[in-house]
């Protein structure tokens, strides 16, 4: 019976997916009680500028990139930023470039207290108008590094060079440091449980106050410690805006060749109520990497509406495959959640995905 349900749900995707409403089995009353016991414990997490409820288990991490910078956050003690950026001015200050010109062009304090930044070359393979800035900030026990590459053609000047010619701008560095100097200045530790009620931007481990805005992008994710194969990913911006929505996609031709080598099943698809903005789901069991079988369940919303008051946000749970274990990689035979564990978790999880009150 198991096998003939799966048969007819593996036909009519390839046939018509728009045509089959193929629904999950009730669950019995051990994955009622899985489901359960998963999410008796649910915790209020900030993502860029929603808010959704994670098992109180899920450990986060992720990063953004505001204004072209990457920023990343770590939990550490003022003692340990302080060697940290010791060390690293050391490594960079002991490095030669393999041409006449330095590697390490600037170092000090930036704006602010408990803040420091680099410009340098990168490695010593760059071009000499090559620039890495680098900066660092330590605040209410985390550490911020914010990276960003950008150019330089007047130290050496190259300005003569026909395609350098065709630059407005010969020299970014200025304003690039610039930029990282006022995000180094606003940046404020976060801890997970705290929901700002100001506008602005969170990711793991910190906030960016701000009004909303584009150039931002935020990407977390969301562990479940005891079943390591168990992972929410949540990615936002303003500034995509696709021309077709997740449902259009997963009906394309493609993606039914992709599941049918997948020996993929459709779980569930259709227009999710999000008690304010519209979001579209497709939910799919199938083979995993590593070749066991698992979950790939997707949401996402304002995918062709997307801008700063209607931030673009997509959700995802995988299960199964293969992850790393204490250094190594481990190639799963199952899941573990079974499809009507994962949908308990995913429709739980998934339906509390809101805008934060005054983020904008």
């Amino acid at each position: 019976m198991r096998k003939t349900r799966a048969a007819l749900a593996v036909a009519c995707l390839i046939l018509t997916v728009a045509a089959c409403d193929h629904k999950p089995a009730p669950l019995s009353q051990q994955e009622k009680q899985i489901v359960t016991e998963l999410t008796a414990n649910m915790k209020t997490r900030c993502v860029g500028r929603y808010m959704i409820d994670m098992p109180g288990e899920a450990v986060e991490s992720g990063y953004a990139k505001i204004q072209g910078v990457s920023v990343e956050a770590k939990a550490m003690t003022e003692d340990v930023w302080r060697q940290e950026v010791a060390q690293r001015e050391a490594a960079l200050k002991a490095t030669r470039s393999r041409d006449a010109y330095p590697f390490l062009y600037a170092a000090g304090q930036a704006r602010g207290e408990h803040t420091y930044y680099f410009i340098h070359r990168g490695t010593i393979y760059e071009a000499p108008a090559t620039r890495h800035i680098e900066g660092y900030k330590w605040d209410s026990g985390y550490r911020f590094l914010l990276k960003i590459e950008t150019y330089d053609y007047t130290h050496p000047d190259q300005t003569d060079d026909p395609i350098v010619k065709q630059f407005d701008v010969k020299n970014e560095v200025p304003g690039k440091t610039a930029v990282v100097f006022s995000l180094l200045e606003k940046l404020r530790g976060r801890s997970p449980d705290d929901i700002p009620a100001e506008p602005g931007v969170c990711f793991a481990g910190g906030f960016l106050p701000a009004p909303a805005g584009g150039n931002e992008d935020v990407d977390a994710q969301f562990n479940l410690t005891h079943m390591q194969d168990v992972s929410f990913d949540i990615s936002t911006t303003p500034d995509v805006r696709e021309r077709t929505t997740l449902l259009q996609r997963a009906d394309s031709p493609e993606v039914r060749q992709e599941l049918r080598d997948a020996d993929g099943m459709l779980v569930r698809k259709g227009i999710v109520d999000l008690h304010g903005p519209e979001a579209e789901e497709w939910l799919v069991e199938g083979r995993r990497p590593g070749g066991g079988r698992g979950h790939s369940f997707s949401l996402t919303s304002n995918e062709t509406t997307s801008g700063p008051a209607t931030p673009y946000v997509s959700l995802d749970l995988t299960t199964g495959g293969q992850l790393m274990i204490q250094g190594k990689l481990v190639k799963l035979e199952k899941a573990s959640l079974t499809t009507g564990e994962a949908v308990g978790l995913w429709d739980t999880v998934s339906r509390t995905l809101r805008l934060r009150p005054g983020a904008m």
